[in-house]
């Protein structure tokens, strides 16, 4: 770092003497070819004192400009960094302090801006048309009836500059910090600014949150950004702070999990791991902020979440699941106590963490994974004697019944491919490279299809073709296993015919099924199986159920239930222990059912 150039006797910092003190950036009035002056002076955040809290990325630190603060030529980035990092580096201590005051200060600013930088050039264009969309639908609070409408009957144009400016906005640098998230939650009054150009908080993150829920608006964006793939990632992290702002809506009722500042996370940057837990504390009010140290390392952080996660009583609840469901507990009723949803966040292979298997590593995984939790929420518990999550050092002990095995399992997973198209509703811009991953679909389903008849011709609770166009989607359409078998079987033909058309006729393997009927909810059907399969293989258990199961399950695994869980696991026998694989869907194993086993549970000691 550059030295300071010192102007007057006057420090630039001095310690907090109070831990209810801050510092408040006060810029005075610059004249014309003179440098921007700011002084420092420090506060209780408890005073009348009236402020203005700013929500902004650091910026790059070898793109400096100068500025004087407190009569010290200091050398800053666009956004402060230089002047902040120093304040942070002359002392740790007070910044403990400050982050642990996080959630007041942004609670008690008068206006929080959140900065997303210089305005581009068509900027208003975006905000012209997201106003279009609020207006038609500013009486849907909720979104999902949305999902599956086209822009049509969203009343949206087809064709529109603002698409692509829509993408723009939403993919600014600053969506992608964790530490957004407190300071999003925590503002009471605020507004984003695109340099001069206010954007109404409420507008942005509906049309975020619509952009991720309505399949239409969201594969427009993507294909009208420049890179399709890079921006179709980015613009999911908009879209957690909408479902944030949704679940703190209905914090009145419960608090916000651990399971739910997971899966934010993994949407979001930074640059030290540990802030993945740290920096997202202050939205919740179950885990203290005295565990934030940054003397600890990594393991030692993410470990103590986990067993603060299964030390807490889970409340059952399903407004956060994306669809909506009307799922009733599964799959055996209410328990007195809950293991969290924690658990099934585990997505890492055994060996590329130095974390115990049933801890969740925070660090994102190479794909976006999404636990099964999210559409089924319940608790497993049994008739019998049984132990909830225990923990001795870095083993956990928790009672379950092995309830079957897998048998075969398809190791092709073409849906996972880094050059996989972006799948769009009547999207007719195909190319060789497009065509040869439809054929690849198309002959990885025919497999599964033919594997499954030979080994599952029939099934607990479906005929075979129901039960296999319900376990590619997960049986996860709206209303569950309430919803008609005709609608999974419609909704997966129109899958099947979608990769037949974008093969332009070249060969392919074909599936048997009834004459094609067009399917009410085919979009929500494709976006489901695309969202559950990425980091699962679909595979036939030893009692004949088409399941999915974590892409690095192996033969010898087993398929249990733990005690206090929501969905089954794929566990790993390791001598005497076992090493926790993932959740997996099993089906006919996964809806509010009792169900008798030969055997009662066993204690499962987790490595």
């Amino acid at each position: 770092m550059a030295p300071l150039t010192p102007l007057a006797s006057t420090p630039l910092y001095s310690p907090l003497e109070h831990r209810r003190n801050i510092r408040l950036l006060r810029i005075k009035s610059k004249g014309s070819g003179k440098s921007i002056e700011v002084d420092i002076r420090i506060s209780r955040l408890d005073s009348d004192v009236q402020f203005t809290a700013l929500s902004y990325v650091w910026g790059d630190p070898l793109q400096q400009s100068w500025i004087v603060c407190n009569g010290h030529n200091v050398p800053i980035t666009r956004n402060l960094w230089k002047i902040l990092s120093t304040l942070q580096e002359q002392h740790h201590h007070g910044l403990l302090i400050q982050v642990n005051m996080m959630r007041d200060i942004y609670k008690r600013a008068g206006n929080v801006i959140f900065w997303l930088g210089q305005d581009e050039k068509y900027d208003k264009d975006a905000v012209r048309l997201m106003n279009v969309f609020v207006q038609n639908h500013q009486y849907h609070s909720d979104l999902e009836p949305l999902r599956g409408k086209t822009l049509e009957e969203l009343h949206l144009p087809c064709y529109d500059f603002g698409w692509r400016d829509w993408a723009s906005l939403l993919s600014r640098p600053w969506f992608g910090r964790v530490w957004i998230v407190q300071e999003f939650l925590n503002a009471t009054h605020s507004v984003f600014m695109s340099g001069a150009l206010r954007i109404a908080t409420d507008l942005l993150v509906c049309c975020a949150y619509a952009t991720g829920v309505c399949a239409a608006i969201g594969g427009i964006v993507a294909s009208s950004s420049r890179d399709i793939r890079d921006n179709s990632e980015l613009l999911l992290r908009p879209l957690a702070l909408a479902i944030d702002q949704r679940s703190t809506a209905i914090a009145g009722i419960e608090d916000v999990r651990i399971v739910d500042l997971w899966t934010r996370s993994q949407l979001l940057g930074a640059t030290d791991p540990r802030d993945r837990v740290f920096a997202l504390l202050s939205t919740q009010t179950v885990v203290s902020m005295d565990i934030i140290d940054y003397k600890k390392d990594v393991d030692a952080v993410y470990i103590e979440i986990a067993k603060i996660a299964l030390a807490t009583p889970v409340p059952q609840t399903d407004w956060y699941r994306t669809p909506s469901c009307s799922l009733r507990p599964n799959p055996w009723g209410k328990g007195p106590q809950c293991t969290s949803r924690f658990l099934a966040c585990r997505a890492r292979p055994l060996p590329s963490s130095s974390l115990p298997s049933w801890v969740p590593d925070w660090r994102p995984a190479d794909f976006r994974f999404v636990p099964l939790t999210r559409y089924f929420p319940g608790i497993a518990y049994f008739t019998g004697n049984y132990d909830h999550a225990t923990i001795d050092g870095k083993t956990l002990y928790i009672s379950g019944i092995i309830v079957d095995r897998p048998r075969i399992i398809i190791d092709s997973m073409p849906y996972m491919e880094p050059d996989r198209p972006h799948v769009l509703p009547g999207n007719s811009n195909r190319n060789e490279k497009s065509e040869s991953w439809f054929n690849r679909m198309l002959n990885w389903q025919f497999i599964c299809y033919l594997v499954a008849k030979c080994f599952s011709p029939t099934s607990k609770k479906h005929g075979f073709i129901e039960a296999f166009c319900r376990t590619m989607a997960f049986n996860a359409l709206p209303n569950g296993s309430a919803f008609p078998a005709a609608d999974y079987i419609a909704s997966f033909q129109a899958l099947h015919k979608k990769f037949v058309d974008g093969t332009r006729g070249s060969a392919h393997c074909s599936i048997a099924f009834p004459p094609y009927t067009p399917a009410n909810h085919h979009i929500i059907y494709e976006s489901v199986f695309l969202q559950l399969s990425a980091g699962r293989k679909f595979c036939v258990t030893n009692e004949g159920d088409p399941a999915w199961v974590p892409r690095d399950t192996k033969l010898g695994d087993c398929i249990c239930f733990l005690a206090g869980c929501a969905v089954p696991f794929v566990v790993r026998p390791i001598d005497k222990s076992f090493g926790l694989i993932g959740d997996c869907y099993l089906h006919g194993m996964m809806s509010d059912e009792s169900v008798t086993f030969p055997c009662g549970p066993q204690l499962f000691k987790f490595l």
